[in-house]
């Protein structure tokens, strides 16, 4: 495998592929593209190194599965790795920073990488501040800002009158932290609040069975079927639809979910007063044998109110015309 050009201020060296633990990433694995990437290296050279962190005195892999997979499948004897270290959460964050720069993604596996970077962001944004709102962080902090320009230029009485128009006029709501990730990642606002939701519908509710498979399908690389299936507020519904389409890509988003809709059992209706009452008192009533009714006859005639004799009367006498005088009074009646 020939050696590409390697900065020199990193130190670079080779490793046995082999001897790399590859721990669970945040992204998805492509069998395919590790396999056109191990035969690039073969080929050409490895143009990138992977990064690699020292722990349970084992090699472990922080950045660069499907390059480490690749010289595996190609039987390479090495591979460059640059050794890193760091918290968990640092480690992290080296593996989405490099990761989300690097690939071609499609909208499901970019919001993983989106949401560990924001994930980062929001607890560095966050740290300092317990209790406060992120929309009360972002208050402060960029207000923090704009004093910065005004210190020494007016006087400390009209400062602290800004800050409370600064605050109330243009600051409500207003999340600093997304702002960061926003422009570290070069997005739109609108393209960072699209993978947060995808993240929040479509990946955190569900096992990665379920939106790996989504993701591998047309739909999953589809924007507009992602935003539909978003818009679903029932979780069990969105699962159902997701499940649907899978199956039968085909499928619009709308057919799928009116299938669901369809086949979902239609809630108990719930019974109040009167009618709860009757409901359940002619269930009990229907279990009485013929000699159980009429040894109950006597209680029954009883325990009806004097307002509604005429009415029970009525409607006995209606019953027995109904079934005619040779059926009534029969022992199996």
């Amino acid at each position: 495998m020939a050696a590409a050009p390697i900065d020199a201020a990193v130190e670079v060296f080779p490793i046995n592929p082999d001897d790399v633990y590859i721990p669970a990433g945040i992204g998805m694995f492509w069998p395919e593209e590790a396999a056109a990437i191990g035969a690039s290296m073969k080929r050409d050279g490895q143009n990138d190194p992977i990064k690699v962190v020292f722990r349970n005195d084992r090699w472990e892999l922080v950045a660069g599965r499907h390059r480490t997979h690749g010289a595996r499948a190609m039987r390479l004897p090495w591979i460059y790795a640059i050794e890193v270290k760091g918290t968990a959460a640092e480690l992290r964050l080296i593996e989405a920073s490099e990761n989300i720069h690097r690939r071609n993604f499609g909208p499901i596996e970019r919001a993983l990488f989106v949401r560990a970077i924001a994930d980062d962001a929001e607890a560095r944004w966050s740290e300092g501040h317990d209790g406060m709102t992120p929309q009360q962080i972002g208050q402060i902090k960029r207000w923090e800002k704009e004093r910065a320009k005004v210190d020494g230029v007016v006087r400390p009485d009209d400062a602290a009158n800004m800050e409370a128009e600064y605050s109330s006029a243009k600051l409500a709501g207003l999340y600093g932290w997304q702002d960061e990730v926003a422009e570290t990642l070069g997005l739109s606002s609108r393209s960072l609040q699209r993978s947060l939701l995808i993240h929040r519908q479509l990946i955190a509710p569900f096992e990665p069975e379920v939106w790996e498979e989504l993701a591998r399908s047309p739909h999953g690389r589809n924007a507009s079927s992602l935003e539909a299936l978003c818009r679903i507020k029932d979780a069990d519904a969105r699962r159902d639809t997701i499940d649907l389409l899978i199956d039968n890509p085909a499928l619009k988003v709308e057919q799928a979910l009116a299938i669901v809709d369809e086949q979902a059992p239609q809630p108990k209706v719930r019974v109040t007063g009167d009618t709860k009452y009757m409901d359940n008192a002619g269930s009990n009533l229907a279990r009485l044998s013929a000699s159980g009714w009429r040894s109950f006859a006597p209680a029954l005639a009883e325990s009806i109110k004097p307002s509604a004799l005429l009415a029970v009367r009525d409607a006995i006498e209606a019953r027995i015309a109904e079934l005619g005088a040779d059926a009534v009074g029969g022992e199996h009646a």
